[in-house]
């Protein structure tokens, strides 16, 4: 029998949609801004969240320069339906097409971003990478994950373990 609180559960596997999203030329970034590096990589997950949340999915991980988003079925609409294959591939379909829509939307929003323009027009940032744009990186990847807590009682996150979800990244 389980104990309440137990960490050392399995987890549940899931059909999902995961998207990856990092951002390029990040050590030089770094170097660059230092301090005010921080500043800039919220600045992105704003964005990059706001818009993940608003198009169905909920950002997972964010690593650095990485963020792992994740769509899936609700749980609600999963119990409530009859799950048959034709059903689970149109829910698949449409929140793959939701993942789709949602990325084009953070590219879009990073490069016409006011707040990211300071960024955009920095000397050194321009010197360094010849490019006068943030640049983005995406991947998208649909299939099954294994669904559950990793960590300790120290510090314990909802993750997703998969083929599936490397493939995204």
């Amino acid at each position: 029998k389980e104990e309440e609180g137990d960490i050392l559960i399995p987890g549940v596997e899931i059909q999902a949609v995961f998207g990856f999203c990092d951002i390029r030329n990040f050590t030089d970034m770094t170097e660059i801004l230092q301090e005010e590096v921080m500043v800039f990589v919220n600045t992105v997950a704003e964005i990059v969240h706001t818009i993940t949340d608003c198009y169905l999915g909920n950002a997972n991980k964010n690593v650095g320069d990485a963020f792992l988003l994740v769509w899936k079925p609700p749980a609600g609409i999963t119990n409530k339906m009859k799950v048959t294959r034709t059903n689970q591939e149109n829910m698949m379909s449409s929140l793959t097409d939701l993942a789709l829509i949602a990325l084009m939307k953070i590219y879009a929003e990073v490069s016409r971003s006011f707040k990211l323009l300071k960024y955009v027009k920095n000397e050194r940032i321009l010197e360094r990478l010849k490019v006068g744009k943030i640049k983005l990186g995406f991947g998208l990847h649909t299939g099954w994950a294994i669904e559950g807590a990793i960590g300790s009682y120290h510090k314990l996150d909802v993750s997703y373990l998969s083929p599936n979800v490397n493939l995204a990244a």
